[in-house]
Protein backbone atom coordinates (compact mmCIF):
# COMPACT_ATOMS: atom_id res chain seq x y z
CA UNK A 1 0.00 0.00 0.00
CA UNK A 2 1.14 3.51 -0.83
CA UNK A 3 -0.34 6.57 0.88
CA UNK A 4 0.18 10.00 -0.63
CA UNK A 5 -0.22 12.45 2.27
CA UNK A 6 -1.23 15.82 0.87
CA UNK A 7 -1.45 19.06 2.79
CA UNK A 8 -4.25 21.36 1.64
CA UNK A 9 -3.47 24.38 -0.52
CA UNK A 10 -2.70 27.78 0.94
CA UNK A 11 -5.60 29.52 2.70
CA UNK A 12 -6.36 33.13 3.47
CA UNK A 13 -5.54 32.42 7.13
CA UNK A 14 -2.19 30.93 6.11
CA UNK A 15 -1.39 34.20 4.36
CA UNK A 16 -2.28 36.10 7.54
CA UNK A 17 -0.21 33.65 9.66
CA UNK A 18 -3.17 32.72 11.84
CA UNK A 19 -3.59 29.48 13.75
CA UNK A 20 -6.47 27.72 11.95
CA UNK A 21 -7.01 24.40 13.69
CA UNK A 22 -10.65 23.37 13.29
CA UNK A 23 -11.62 26.84 12.08
CA UNK A 24 -12.54 27.01 8.38
CA UNK A 25 -10.70 29.31 6.01
CA UNK A 26 -11.09 29.29 2.21
CA UNK A 27 -8.28 28.49 -0.17
CA UNK A 28 -6.52 31.57 -1.51
CA UNK A 29 -6.10 32.06 -5.26
CA UNK A 30 -2.59 30.65 -4.87
CA UNK A 31 -3.96 27.74 -2.83
CA UNK A 32 -6.30 26.77 -5.65
CA UNK A 33 -3.41 26.81 -8.13
CA UNK A 34 -1.43 24.61 -5.73
CA UNK A 35 -4.32 22.15 -5.45
CA UNK A 36 -4.53 21.94 -9.23
CA UNK A 37 -0.79 21.24 -9.52
CA UNK A 38 -1.00 18.53 -6.85
CA UNK A 39 -3.95 17.06 -8.74
CA UNK A 40 -1.98 17.06 -11.99
CA UNK A 41 0.83 15.14 -10.31
CA UNK A 42 -1.45 12.62 -8.58
CA UNK A 43 -3.63 12.14 -11.65
CA UNK A 44 -0.93 9.90 -13.13
CA UNK A 45 -0.41 7.75 -10.04
CA UNK A 46 -3.37 5.34 -10.42
CA UNK A 47 -4.90 6.48 -7.14
CA UNK A 48 -7.71 4.16 -6.05
CA UNK A 49 -9.29 6.31 -3.32
CA UNK A 50 -9.06 9.87 -2.02
CA UNK A 51 -9.68 10.54 1.67
CA UNK A 52 -9.81 13.96 3.28
CA UNK A 53 -10.47 15.91 6.43
CA UNK A 54 -13.96 17.36 6.77
CA UNK A 55 -12.55 20.89 7.08
CA UNK A 56 -13.33 22.93 3.98
CA UNK A 57 -9.76 23.75 2.95
CA UNK A 58 -8.89 20.04 2.83
CA UNK A 59 -12.18 19.09 1.19
CA UNK A 60 -11.75 21.72 -1.53
CA UNK A 61 -8.22 20.49 -2.23
CA UNK A 62 -9.41 16.87 -2.24
CA UNK A 63 -12.20 17.59 -4.70
CA UNK A 64 -9.71 19.08 -7.14
CA UNK A 65 -7.49 16.00 -6.75
CA UNK A 66 -10.47 13.66 -6.97
CA UNK A 67 -11.58 15.25 -10.21
CA UNK A 68 -8.15 14.58 -11.70
CA UNK A 69 -8.24 10.95 -10.51
CA UNK A 70 -11.90 10.31 -11.40
CA UNK A 71 -12.80 9.81 -7.72
CA UNK A 72 -15.15 11.34 -5.15
CA UNK A 73 -13.33 12.11 -1.86
CA UNK A 74 -14.25 10.11 1.22
CA UNK A 75 -14.54 12.47 4.20
CA UNK A 76 -13.31 11.66 7.71
CA UNK A 77 -12.78 13.88 10.78
CA UNK A 78 -9.83 11.64 11.74
CA UNK A 79 -7.73 13.65 9.26
CA UNK A 80 -8.51 17.00 10.90
CA UNK A 81 -5.85 19.48 11.95
CA UNK A 82 -4.82 19.95 15.58
CA UNK A 83 -7.56 21.65 17.57
CA UNK A 84 -6.00 24.89 18.80
CA UNK A 85 -8.96 25.75 21.00
CA UNK A 86 -9.07 29.43 22.00
CA UNK A 87 -5.99 30.21 19.91
CA UNK A 88 -7.76 29.61 16.62
CA UNK A 89 -8.03 32.64 14.37
CA UNK A 90 -5.17 34.40 16.15
CA UNK A 91 -1.57 35.10 15.17
CA UNK A 92 1.35 34.02 17.34
CA UNK A 93 1.82 37.61 18.48
CA UNK A 94 -1.85 37.86 19.53
CA UNK A 95 -1.63 34.55 21.41
CA UNK A 96 1.54 35.61 23.17
CA UNK A 97 -0.03 38.93 24.18
CA UNK A 98 -3.01 37.19 25.84
CA UNK A 99 -1.46 33.96 27.16
CA UNK A 100 2.10 35.01 27.97
CA UNK A 101 4.47 32.08 28.42
CA UNK A 102 1.73 29.46 28.04
CA UNK A 103 2.30 29.20 24.29
CA UNK A 104 6.03 28.69 24.83
CA UNK A 105 5.33 25.90 27.31
CA UNK A 106 3.09 24.30 24.69
CA UNK A 107 5.87 24.45 22.09
CA UNK A 108 8.25 22.86 24.61
CA UNK A 109 6.00 19.81 25.14
CA UNK A 110 3.01 19.73 22.74
CA UNK A 111 2.60 15.98 23.29
CA UNK A 112 1.41 16.54 26.86
CA UNK A 113 0.19 20.14 26.75
CA UNK A 114 -2.51 21.72 24.61
CA UNK A 115 -3.86 25.14 23.77
CA UNK A 116 -6.75 26.15 26.09
CA UNK A 117 -9.67 23.98 24.97
CA UNK A 118 -7.55 22.25 22.31
CA UNK A 119 -5.76 18.95 21.68
CA UNK A 120 -2.33 17.59 22.48
CA UNK A 121 -0.14 16.26 19.69
CA UNK A 122 -0.53 12.83 21.31
CA UNK A 123 -4.29 13.00 20.71
CA UNK A 124 -3.78 14.07 17.09
CA UNK A 125 -1.33 11.23 16.56
CA UNK A 126 -3.87 8.76 17.95
CA UNK A 127 -6.48 10.07 15.48
CA UNK A 128 -4.13 9.74 12.52
CA UNK A 129 -3.03 6.25 13.55
CA UNK A 130 -6.72 5.28 13.84
CA UNK A 131 -7.12 6.36 10.21
CA UNK A 132 -4.13 4.23 9.24
CA UNK A 133 -5.43 1.24 11.20
CA UNK A 134 -8.82 1.64 9.52
CA UNK A 135 -7.20 1.36 6.11
CA UNK A 136 -5.41 -1.83 7.12
CA UNK A 137 -8.58 -3.32 8.60
CA UNK A 138 -10.69 -2.47 5.56
CA UNK A 139 -11.95 -5.17 3.22
CA UNK A 140 -10.76 -3.00 0.35
CA UNK A 141 -7.21 -3.91 -0.61
CA UNK A 142 -5.83 -0.51 -1.46
CA UNK A 143 -2.65 -0.22 -3.48
CA UNK A 144 -2.46 3.58 -3.75
CA UNK A 145 -4.52 6.22 -1.97
CA UNK A 146 -4.31 9.96 -1.39
CA UNK A 147 -5.13 11.44 2.03
CA UNK A 148 -5.62 15.21 2.14
CA UNK A 149 -5.00 16.58 5.60
CA UNK A 150 -3.19 19.38 7.43
CA UNK A 151 0.35 20.35 8.37
CA UNK A 152 0.22 19.45 12.05
CA UNK A 153 -1.79 16.27 11.51
CA UNK A 154 0.51 14.99 8.76
CA UNK A 155 3.54 15.84 10.90
CA UNK A 156 2.02 13.83 13.78
CA UNK A 157 1.55 10.74 11.59
CA UNK A 158 5.04 11.00 10.11
CA UNK A 159 6.52 11.38 13.60
CA UNK A 160 4.82 8.10 14.51
CA UNK A 161 5.93 6.30 11.35
CA UNK A 162 9.50 7.54 11.61
CA UNK A 163 9.56 6.97 15.40
CA UNK A 164 11.28 10.31 15.81
CA UNK A 165 12.38 11.71 19.12
CA UNK A 166 9.68 14.14 20.22
CA UNK A 167 12.19 16.96 20.29
CA UNK A 168 12.38 16.69 16.49
CA UNK A 169 8.64 17.14 15.94
CA UNK A 170 8.87 20.77 14.84
CA UNK A 171 11.76 19.98 12.49
CA UNK A 172 9.41 18.18 10.08
CA UNK A 173 8.45 20.74 7.46
CA UNK A 174 5.13 20.26 5.64
CA UNK A 175 4.42 22.94 3.03
CA UNK A 176 1.02 23.81 1.61
CA UNK A 177 0.06 21.31 -1.13
CA UNK A 178 3.21 19.29 -0.46
CA UNK A 179 3.07 15.52 -0.89
CA UNK A 180 4.72 12.92 1.35
CA UNK A 181 4.68 9.28 0.30
CA UNK A 182 4.32 6.56 2.94
CA UNK A 183 4.76 2.98 1.74
CA UNK A 184 3.98 -0.23 3.58
CA UNK A 185 6.81 -2.75 3.47
CA UNK A 186 6.05 -5.98 5.28
CA UNK A 187 4.67 -5.14 8.70
CA UNK A 188 5.94 -1.58 8.84
CA UNK A 189 5.56 1.73 7.04
CA UNK A 190 8.49 3.63 5.57
CA UNK A 191 8.80 7.13 4.10
CA UNK A 192 9.57 7.10 0.37
CA UNK A 193 9.79 10.89 0.29
CA UNK A 194 8.86 13.79 2.50
CA UNK A 195 7.38 17.23 1.77
CA UNK A 196 7.69 16.98 -2.02
CA UNK A 197 7.06 20.40 -3.61
CA UNK A 198 8.64 19.96 -7.06
CA UNK A 199 5.19 19.68 -8.61
CA UNK A 200 4.38 23.21 -7.43
CA UNK A 201 7.19 24.78 -9.40
CA UNK A 202 6.53 26.60 -12.64
CA UNK A 203 6.68 24.48 -15.79
CA UNK A 204 6.99 20.72 -16.12
CA UNK A 205 6.71 18.28 -13.25
CA UNK A 206 10.14 17.22 -12.03
CA UNK A 207 11.39 13.81 -10.85
CA UNK A 208 9.26 11.96 -8.32
CA UNK A 209 12.13 11.34 -5.91
CA UNK A 210 13.87 14.65 -5.18
CA UNK A 211 17.47 14.65 -3.96
CA UNK A 212 16.67 16.48 -0.76
CA UNK A 213 13.73 16.53 1.61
Amino acid sequence: MEIYLVRHGETESNKEKKYQGWMDSPLSAQGLVQAEKAALFLGGKKIEAVFCSDLKRALHTARVIGSSCGLVPEITPLLREINFGRWEGLTYEEIEAHWGNEVERWFDDPFKRSAPGGETIKQVCERMVSFLDGLLASNREYRRIAAVSHGGAIRALLQHVLRLDRDNFWNLKINNASISLVRREGEKFVIAYLNRINHLEEGEIMEEYPDGF
